[in-house]
């Protein structure tokens, strides 16, 4: 399962730079631009194979992965929220911090108890664990 650790590591890195982005009072469009490639290019990827890969694993009425996919559903929603843009960042940096510290201490848990990682690490792609370059480092003081 470190290959799904290390994608997290990349996503906390998401919710760190909105946090400090938004504790520094930066241009919110300038965020969410950022943000919004972010989950477009690694984050929505992400999402869709855990959900196709990770959840198949399980029984289709399990609450643990029911959760995770409401969750995902949630995120999708604030991403895609163009209306209150600060409130939405602030929404998605602490819904989806508490969410990967959901999956990575339970669900992934009780996967681990449930079948061998080794299955699942030789039938799901992996992703790129690298962060996206960026020029506009505003989460930089």
């Amino acid at each position: 399962m470190d290959f799904l650790k290390n994608e997290h590591h990349v996503i906390f890195e998401l919710c760190y730079r909105i946090r400090v982005g938004l504790y520094q009072k930066v241009q919110t469009k300038r965020i969410k631009i950022y943000a919004d490639l972010f989950y477009h290019e690694y984050l929505k990827p992400h999402f869709e194979l855990e959900e196709q890969y990770i959840f198949s694993v399980f029984e289709k009425d399990n609450l643990l992965v029911k959760r995770a996919v409401s969750e995902h559903r949630k995120l999708k929603r604030l991403f895609e929220n163009g209306d209150n843009i600060e409130g939405s960042l602030s929404l998605i940096e602490e819904v989806l911090e508490k969410h990967l510290r959901f999956e990575e201490h339970v669900l992934f848990t009780s996967l681990m108890e449930k079948t061998e990682s080794k299955k699942i690490l030789f039938i799901m792609p992996e992703l790129n664990e690298t962060l996206i370059e960026w020029p506009d480092k505003f989460w930089v003081n």
